[in-house]
């Protein structure tokens, strides 16, 4: 285990991140903060674009009871302005580093043996403690 010592004044390199207007106007604040949040390209794409979808839905909704309206427009253009916008969320391009080079090195798995169903289980767990064959 490595101990380094951490100061007030030690700070992380940070990369700036361009921002682009029509992210900011079909992602919205959380969409923008999921930019950040470690995760699955795929998973994140799916939580901006139902974020989209639900936030936008809301908002008419709460526009249209503000306005004392009982009618569903607000909460109907909320709707198709978020639908609009979950379909113009895109997912990012690979930043450099998630792109594997020509010649980089690899990781391999490796599994266990299948279990043979004739055995016994202590005799499965003798046969997988064996030393393997080279």
């Amino acid at each position: 285990m490595l101990v380094a010592a951490a100061r007030a004044d030690d700070k992380l390199p940070t990369m700036p991140v361009p921002v682009k207007l029509e992210d900011i106007v079909y992602k919205g604040f959380v969409g923008k903060a999921l930019d950040a949040v470690p995760m699955d390209q795929e998973h994140r794409l799916a939580l901006q674009r139902t974020n989209a979808v639900v936030s936008n839905a809301i908002a008419g909704r709460s526009l249209s009871v503000w306005a004392g309206l009982t009618n569903p427009i607000l909460l109907i253009g909320g709707l198709a302005w978020g639908l609009f916008a979950a379909w113009n969320i895109k997912p990012e391009a690979p930043a450099a580093a998630d792109v594997p080079t020509r010649g980089a090195p690899t990781a391999t798995l490796l599994q266990p043996p299948p279990l043979d169903p004739t055995l016994s289980d202590a005799a499965q767990a003798v046969k997988a403690s064996a030393p393997a064959p080279y």
